[in-house]
């Protein structure tokens, strides 16, 4: 079960700080004493000073916000808009804070936090990204400089708390939020429970594990062998987990585990190895971070070093351990005196109905196990039987697995960008689902297992290499998305548009067609149910 480590105690009470600051800057701002003419007004506040932004601070958010869906957002200089510079770098880092403990890439927490800020008329605002904190430097020409750091500690993803979050950013971009209001809906985010129950995410996974297990050939004993293998090591590894385990030696004895108990089932004759190879195949690519792999790709590409090098780091923890754990699984039952000739074997391709079909079924389970809104899940499920249709006629054309999949990303971030800015919501929201669903290389694992079994010599790195392609997805994604903000920007504004139905004459109330998902009011709580 993906986790997130942040604490929520000390956010919430920083929060609830910057709300009562904010609500007394206000009530102080709007308060109106009798004076005589020329006399100094004792106790009243002085007025908000208007913060004057030069041009080239300007320029330089503006280009930090070029090829964003806020590309076009401009400063509000109105002085009852203007809060003081403490307050907005304490609520840029709490909002940083959030997205990257949900799993946001860094650009897109650098867009959010520099759009709120320039919104707020803020500049210039210095953000630095150094793999567990987060930095932000206020240095104005005439004041002294305000520096600030926030720890982060991620260990999954929450893909509903970052879809509620990108939805606060919006609506402060486009003023239907002062900062009272986005104080409190963000404090009502980090407070709301899972949206989906913890047995429902593990179901999930494992189902997960069927779908990839019978995609890459293995038939309906390997997928039913990984449903039951991937409960049992999703229960140990919390397991390990809580008595203190680090992840290393967690995810190499899954490995382990995973790789033994599919050499007794070819011993027992359950299994032929080409179901073992792709039973275990599939455990082995559900315990890689695939969404961290993506994420690191995305930040290397988009320049964010600091952050893809820490995320590297973690990364190839996890994978040298499996790499580690594998083959001690295979060693540990050498005794069976199992021959395993890969030359023989062939993965058997499913036909495209029925490829199709577990695209389905991969997709949502993974809703599920990433937390995303129920509300995503139809489009997620589309976007990835589109993506795998395309990856898989991309293959029969001749293309290589990782050109194919480069190519396939780049289709579901075209999507995912323009439906996330039509449905008010996080682009990851229904990329990652819908990636996990269709273009995970549960084929290429499983034929780099059939040589660890063999004992080739170059099993660890045809291992490395199917794991690499992750790097396609994740510059496929950060391509797509950059081809699709233009029409996201379009999109987005007319979305934004109020249509007020009215009838001449009439005093009853106009009913606004909108609705932002969150209480227009102080945005304590959600407005409503909460979205399915």
């Amino acid at each position: 079960m993906l986790t997130i480590r942040i604490s929520v105690d000390c956010v919430l009470r920083t929060l609830s700080d910057h709300a009562d600051s904010a609500s007394v800057d206000w009530h102080h701002g709007g308060m109106a004493e009798q004076s005589l003419p020329g006399a100094p007004r004792p106790g009243r506040l002085p007025r908000p000073r208007v913060r004057s932004l030069a041009q080239h601070d300007i320029r330089d958010a503006r280009a930090r916000l070029r090829g964003t869906i806020y590309e076009d957002v401009t400063p509000d200089t109105r002085p009852r808009e203007q809060y003081s510079p403490v307050q907005i770098v304490d609520f840029c880092l709490d909002l940083a804070e959030v997205m990257l403990a949900s799993g946001a890439d860094t650009r897109s927490v650098e867009t959010a936090v520099v759009a709120v800020s320039t919104k707020w008329n803020l500049a210039p605002l210095d953000l630095d990204f150094s793999g567990s904190s987060v930095t932000i430097q206020y240095a104005p020409s005439d004041t002294p400089p305000l520096v600030k750091v926030r720890t982060v500690q991620s260990d999954g993803s929450d893909l509903d708390r970052l879809a509620r979050a990108n939805q606060i950013v919006d609506d402060l971009v486009h003023g239907e939020r002062d900062m009272t209001s986005a104080v409190n809906a963000l404090v009502a985010v980090l407070r709301l429970p899972p949206r989906w129950p913890r047995w429902l995410a593990d179901v999930g996974l494992s189902i997960l594990g069927i779908s990839i297990a019978m995609q890459a050939g293995g038939g309906w004993r390997a997928g039913l062998g990984a449903f039951v293998l991937m409960l049992g090591i999703i229960v140990s590894g919390r397991w390990l987990t809580g008595r203190g385990f680090p992840q290393f030696f967690v995810s190499g004895a899954q490995g382990a585990v995973a790789s033994a108990l599919g050499t007794l089932a070819i011993w027992a004759g359950v299994l032929h190895p080409a179901g073992a190879a792709t039973m275990v195949g599939a455990l082995v690519v559900l315990l890689l971070p695939h969404p961290s792999l993506v994420t690191w790709a995305q930040d290397a590409i988009s320049g964010f070093r600091a952050m893809a090098v820490a995320r590297a780091f973690y990364i190839g923890l996890i994978i040298a351990a499996i790499v580690v754990g594998v083959p001690a699984g295979i060693a540990v039952t050498q005794g069976l005196h199992i021959e395993v000739d890969p030359s023989g074997i062939v993965l058997q391709t499913l036909p495209l109905w029925a490829a199709l079909l577990l695209t389905v079924v991969s997709a949502a389970a993974n809703c599920f196990v990433q937390q995303a809104s129920a509300r995503v899940i139809p489009v997620a499920v589309v976007f990835s039987v589109l993506s795998g249709a395309a990856l898989r006629i991309l293959r029969e054309l001749g293309m290589p697995l990782l050109g194919a999949t480069f190519l396939a990303a780049v289709l579901l971030g075209v999507l995912s960008t323009i439906a996330a800015a039509r449905m008010r919501t996080a682009v990851a929201a229904i990329a990652v689902p819908a990636f996990c669903g269709a273009l995970l290389p549960g084929v290429a694992v499983s034929s780099a297992l059939l040589n660890f079994m063999s004992g080739s010599s170059s099993a660890a790195l045809d291992f490395v290499a199917a794991v690499s392609v992750a790097l396609a997805i994740g510059a496929g994604l950060v391509l797509g998305g950059l081809f699709a903000t233009p029409g996201a920007r379009r999109a987005l504004r007319r979305a934004r548009k109020v249509v007020v139905h009215s009838v001449h004459n009439d005093t009853t109330a106009l009913r606004v067609i909108r609705d932002s998902g969150y209480d227009p009011g102080d945005g304590s709580v959600p407005r409503g149910p909460r979205p399915r």
